[in-house]
């Protein structure tokens, strides 16, 4: 793989990675995901005016609404995710959730080739998404008794965002990582549509620009009621969701750049490497993922590593 490429995909991650960082910090994530979805799509109009977008074929066009439905469920799916569990384990298992579904949709669909390598990489990414779940059903440790209480023991401000009375934490987690698996599946399809745009002719700007915009007026026009407090978190806290907004619309940009010239494995492969971005980020947030969680990122991350070989 291009070097180019190489440094494309891992911009793209740590875009990615940073607006999903932002989103947990907000308050009330479920509503201000709306505006920040608004945000990239009128980045992504921007942009494709500014790079003159031809228009897709009909093919390609319909492939760039697919992925705008597909966003929806994403969006929504992972700012649910997102205020129920931890940053860390809720990336871990979207990124590596949706690999697991595309890879085999690719080789089989899309004619990406399969090698040994690439698929000791998905048991390495099975093995990861499984030790990451398992962290999150540990019960916390209790503290010695002449101890003070540990960080883990100590309520932070992220265990309301997280949403979870503190009566019924795993119970709370569970529901946020099973939420992670459905955006996985969110994440999994629009990638193969982006694929699948691009093939039929689609410019990346053109798809970003589309299926963003679908994305933003399906989001908007299901909120109903919901609008006024969308509006209400973006006048609370502008500077949030107009940076995640940018952060994503270019993030989406830049994959799609790298993504024409390769396979959607591969490049969502590789884009995972996020993960270890993600994790980082949670760590600055606040938050102190168990030691099996952080070896379920590393296992994800080493195994699209490999399967990007």
């Amino acid at each position: 793989m291009p070097v180019s490429v190489v440094l494309l995909v891992v911009a793209s991650a740590l875009a990615h990675a940073s607006w999903n960082a932002i989103l947990k910090r907000c308050r009330d994530p479920e509503n201000a995901i709306a505006s920040m979805m608004s945000v990239a799509a009128v980045c992504g109009v921007i942009f494709a005016a500014i790079l003159r977008m031809p228009m897709p074929s009909a093919t390609s066009l319909g492939w760039c609404l697919t992925a705008g439905v597909l966003e929806v469920g994403y969006f929504v799916t992972l700012a649910r995710a997102l205020s129920r569990a931890p940053l860390g384990s809720v990336y871990t298992v979207v990124r590596g959730g949706a690999l697991l579904m595309v890879w085999p949709l690719s080789v089989l669909l899309l004619g990406e080739p399969l090698s040994i390598t690439r698929m000791g990489g998905t048991l390495l990414v099975v093995l990861g998404l499984a030790a990451t779940g398992a962290s999150e059903r540990m019960p916390a440790r209790a503290p010695a008794q002449p101890d003070p209480p540990s960080s883990d023991d100590v309520a932070r401000p992220d265990d309301a965002e997280a949403g979870g009375d503190s009566a019924e934490p795993n119970a709370t987690l569970r529901s946020g990582i099973a939420v992670a698996a459905l955006c996985a599946v969110f994440v999994g399809g629009y990638h193969l549509a982006y694929k699948l745009a691009l093939e039929n002719g689609g410019r990346p700007e053109a798809v970003v620009s589309i299926s963003l915009s679908t994305a933003s007026i399906l989001n908007v026009a299901a909120l109903g009621a919901r609008r006024k407090l969308a509006l209400d978190a973006l006048r609370a806290q502008p500077m949030r969701i107009v940076t995640g907004g940018l952060l994503a619309s270019l993030g989406f940009l830049v994959v799609l750049s790298a993504m024409k010239d390769e396979g959607a494995g591969v490049i969502l492969t590789l884009r995972n490497t996020s993960i270890l971005f993600a994790q980082v980020l949670a760590f600055a947030l606040g938050e102190r993922p168990r030691r099996l969680g952080i070896v379920g990122a590393v296992l994800v991350t080493v195994g699209a590593v490999l399967l990007a070989l």
